[in-house]
């Protein structure tokens, strides 16, 4: 082999490492989110994991997650995403999002037949190592991580999950 083709060869090796950590080193926290959310509907569950705090990642293996992202999958296909406010204060973040879906089986309510379903949810968010990490995923991740961090509670505006069925054409808020 030539010096030449090494070289390239290199070249080429190093542009794909850095092209890769680019990738997954979110520089801010909208774009870790929407990061997050691209593998989220592309169904890269397994890649989901390196998202996550690194206290989570040792609580949950990435088989783990990928089975219980499986296991919704069976029920819904996400859609789209909106981002809306996004509330940064040094290694803490939440960024508010609105999630769209199919249900894969529509259901009866009030008479009629539903098949679209809506989340708006807040995305917590951690920096570590230099990269934002996402901690939203149910109340026990939630739970887990404000209890690691307590004075993240006082640093935002925070919100509660709120979800919505497509109802004769209009949004409608579960449970009222």
């Amino acid at each position: 082999m030539t010096k030449r083709k090494l070289l390239c060869g290199v070249l080429v090796a190093v542009f794909i490492s850095f092209t890769a950590q680019a990738q997954t080193k979110s520089a801010d926290a909208r774009s870790a989110v929407q990061n997050f959310f691209s593998l989220l509907k592309a169904r890269k569950y397994v890649e989901l994991h390196d998202f996550l705090p690194s206290q989570l990642q040792k609580q949950t293996t990435r088989e783990q997650l990928a089975e219980s992202l499986k296991r919704l999958d069976q029920f819904l296909t996400i859609q789209r995403m909106e981002i809306g406010r996004v509330q940064q204060r040094g290694e803490f973040a939440v960024v508010d999002t609105v999630i769209y879906g199919g249900l894969k089986r529509a259901v009866n309510v009030n008479g009629e037949e539903v098949k679209e379903g809506r989340v708006s949810v807040q995305q917590y968010l951690l920096k570590e190592e230099g990269r934002w990490r996402i901690t939203t995923a149910d109340k026990r991740t939630t739970d887990f991580f404000l209890q690691r961090n307590p004075e993240f509670k006082q640093q935002f505006q925070l919100t509660q999950p709120q979800f919505a069925l497509k109802q004769a054409g209009k949004w409608t808020p579960l449970g009222k």
